[in-house]
């Protein structure tokens, strides 16, 4: 396959998930576009038929280290988890405002865990990424992986029961 069609191919599959991801870490979705940006222009610069079995954690190791990069460069305040809300697919109004309800819930629970975490969370549930993917994208083991998924995972789930445990306050 010619490399601008492995290019175009990585940049519809992965464009939306980098800067869900990079948006985690720059807290700007501007700044995040610009290092996933960034990261199809390094791409372009490497033998991209080499690269292509290894593809996917290269591509978000290189969007992670761009928008740490960002973030070095600029100090910016983390947006409220609140303005993050996306529609449902539900039709109902009523399962919609649910729907939004509970996914606002979680990104404020997922926004109180460890950055690593945090990090984590998002390449295993938005991008869809392998242990193995994501052990080479934040260059950590595939058992760390395995560790921080399953702490991160015990502590949502136990915010998550409190919360919902808690009695509604008039």
């Amino acid at each position: 396959m010619p490399p601008e069609q492995i290019i175009a191919q990585a940049l519809d599959r992965y464009e939306r998930p980098l800067i869900s991801y990079a948006r985690e870490i720059t807290g700007d979705l501007e700044a995040a576009r610009d290092a996933v940006q960034e990261t199809f222009l390094r791409l372009s610069r490497q033998n991209v038929a080499a690269l292509e079995p290894r593809l996917t954690p290269w591509l978000f190791f290189v969007c992670r280290n761009c928008a740490l990069d960002h973030c070095r460069k600029v100090v910016r305040f983390h947006p409220d988890p609140l303005d993050e809300e996306r529609p449902s697919e539900d039709p109902s109004p009523a399962a919609e405002a649910i729907a939004a309800e509970d996914g606002a819930r979680l990104r404020q629970l997922v926004a109180q865990l460890p950055r690593t975490q945090r990090e984590l969370v998002k390449l295993k549930f938005e991008a869809g990424l392998s242990y193995k993917e994501m052990s080479d994208a934040m260059k950590i083991s595939v058992s760390n992986v395995g560790v921080q998924l399953h702490e991160a995972m015990q502590t949502l789930r136990r915010l998550w029961n409190r919360e919902t445990s808690e009695p509604a306050t008039p």
